[in-house]
């Protein structure tokens, strides 16, 4: 919410169990088609029909696919996520953990 609010102070710091602290700069989060990995832009081209991005975060990927004419849901478990997104334009955002989600079908999973 901060980056996206234009008060940008911090990265974001991870911990996983697998060791090592990954530090992710917020402006990765925001990146435009351009800027993602050539891997990412591939999977973009593959998705089709009714789209649910599950962790969408700022809803970078979800917006692009919505922008490319696809029915695409952003499900993300954090308000703030969901929020961003929705404040970024994507239409369709729900607000729960993939586990506690259920009840419509998708034909890409991303």
């Amino acid at each position: 919410m901060d980056f996206h609010n234009g008060d940008y102070t911090e990265d974001i710091k991870t911990h996983s169990s697998l060791g090592d602290e990954d530090i992710i700069p917020l402006p990765y989060l925001f990146r435009s088609l351009e800027e993602m990995p050539k891997i990412e832009q591939y999977a973009l081209k593959l998705t089709k029909g009714k789209v649910l991005d599950i962790g969408c975060g700022s809803g970078s990927h979800s917006l692009h696919l919505q922008d490319s004419g696809l029915d695409v849901t952003g499900l993300d478990k954090s308000k703030g996520a969901i929020e961003v997104s929705k404040q970024r334009g994507l239409q369709s955002v729900v607000n729960s953990s993939i586990l506690d989600f259920s009840g419509i079908q998708f034909d890409t999973l991303l």
